[in-house]
């Protein structure tokens, strides 16, 4: 048990330390103009418990397909970071906004949860509903 439990902290640790490192790497170039491409911050917020913290997002086009991108999600509640969840959208962008409505399975059978919202250059809103919980999530350029 205090074995596995060792390995679960290190793997946490080393996909903590990726992202960061990814985030970082974006955050020093400048997000392309009228782009919803690049890092986001922010914070969520349950409506069901109250509970909230920060929520980071780097946003990518995926390669050769138009109406593909990818989100790779981070969050924080108290002391704690989990996830760099990678959620691949379908959405087609109309002229600089992008509306998301979408559903991504947690790993570790921690539920499915959807998303409803829009990206546009300037701002991230959605919302998010799954596995007993509801609320928002709302980023900014960082």
């Amino acid at each position: 048990m205090k074995s596995a439990l060792t390995c679960l902290l290190l793997a946490v640790l080393v996909s903590c330390s990726q992202y960061q490192r990814d985030f970082q790497k974006k955050m020093k170039k400048e997000a392309p103009a009228n782009s919803v491409e690049g890092p986001w911050k922010g914070e969520w917020k349950s409506e069901v418990n109250g509970h909230h913290g920060p929520v980071w997002c780097l946003v990518s086009k995926t390669p050769n397909k138009e109406k593909e991108w990818i989100f790779r999600y981070r969050a924080g509640w108290g002391f704690f970071q989990f996830g760099d969840y990678k959620h691949v959208v379908e959405a087609n962008k109309k002229d600089k906004t992008l509306p998301l409505n979408a559903s991504m399975k947690l790993p570790g059978n921690f539920g499915t949860y959807h998303i409803k919202g829009t990206l546009t250059p300037e701002k991230f809103s959605t919302r998010f509903k799954g596995n007993g919980d509801k609320g928002t999530m709302v980023l900014a350029r960082p």
